[in-house]
């Protein structure tokens, strides 16, 4: 495999874990949020920092930007959970903004707008790839789950979720949490992906990018989540779109998609490990009665 390609699927990985915590808080449980990006650049600058500051490997950067977006999360979710829809919108565009600034105003730490240089390009297609399943298996095991249909009755209707004793509040920020620890790891694993990271690589454009995917796939539709992802992640780069033309393209998939699919292309239908077994097991039975003919 080519260094090219490798690097491509690596990118593609990360960005396919970020995704999953925009399902989670999105998808599921119906939180339009601009954050994400925010704790993206916690974990990225986290883990960064952790080794060209104090020379801490790559796992305990990692770690330690989970800590701390669980930490920044706690207060973030606590206060911007209780508005609703727009405003709370408004107040995560805000968070992203924030963390932005301080990251470029104390730049005697952080390299400021220079951002941060000498980063060990370490991270591998497989390390990518175990993180990925895990976190699928996590983001499936939570939709199935009690905490899953929590979430969809809180999507569809706060009010009633809570007259059938889901505790709202609480339900919203757990999965804000574990959004959040979605956002650093993939931020972490996007910063040891490269040589360099500087502010203006977590600005809105990657939120929407985020929101876009898992609007284009299906809001109920980890598998759509995932499919989407991996279209227009390497779409731009098997076509070799330039960036300024990536936020038309997905202006123009918004517009399509609101038009003839409102629920995204696959709406909420999933494949699961039954369907694909009955695939192949068909599949080989009819190749055997064409051997048989």
């Amino acid at each position: 495999m080519s260094s090219y390609l490798t690097s491509v699927l690596i990118f593609t990985g990360i960005n396919l874990i970020a995704v999953l915590g925009m399902f989670l808080l999105m998808g599921l449980t119906g939180l339009l949020s601009f954050g994400q990006v925010g704790f993206m650049a916690i974990g990225a600058y986290a883990a960064a920092l952790g080794y060209t500051k104090f020379g801490l490997p790559f796992g305990i950067g990692l770690l330690i930007g989970i800590v701390i977006s669980l930490l920044v999360g706690l207060v973030i979710g606590t206060v911007t959970l209780k508005l609703k829809n727009d405003y709370f919108a408004l107040a995560t565009y805000g968070f992203s903004e924030v963390i932005k600034n301080v990251l470029i105003y104390f730049s005697s730490f952080t390299g400021g707008s220079m951002g941060v240089f000498g980063i060990p390009a370490s991270v591998t297609l497989p390390l990518v790839a175990v993180i990925f399943l895990v976190g699928l298996v996590i983001t499936r095991n939570f939709k199935v789950t009690k905490l899953g249909r929590n979430s969809l009755a809180i999507r569809n209707d706060e009010l009633a979720a809570q007259v059938m004793g889901i505790n709202v509040f609480k339900h919203k920020l757990s999965v804000f949490l574990l959004s959040a620890v979605f956002g650093s790891v993939a931020g972490s694993l996007l910063a040891f992906a490269t040589y360099y990271i500087e502010p203006n690589l977590f600005d809105w454009n990657r939120s929407i990018s985020l929101i876009v995917i898992v609007f284009f796939g299906g809001i109920n539709s980890l598998t759509g989540a995932v499919t989407a992802g991996l279209a227009l992640t390497l779409l731009p780069e098997v076509l070799h779109f330039g960036a300024e033309w990536r936020m038309v393209i997905y202006t123009f998939i918004i517009i399509v998609t609101m038009i003839f699919r409102p629920t995204g292309l696959f709406g909420r239908w999933e494949i699961s490990g039954r369907q694909m077994m009955d695939w192949f097991r068909n599949r080989g039975q009819r190749s055997a009665a064409r051997g048989r003919g």
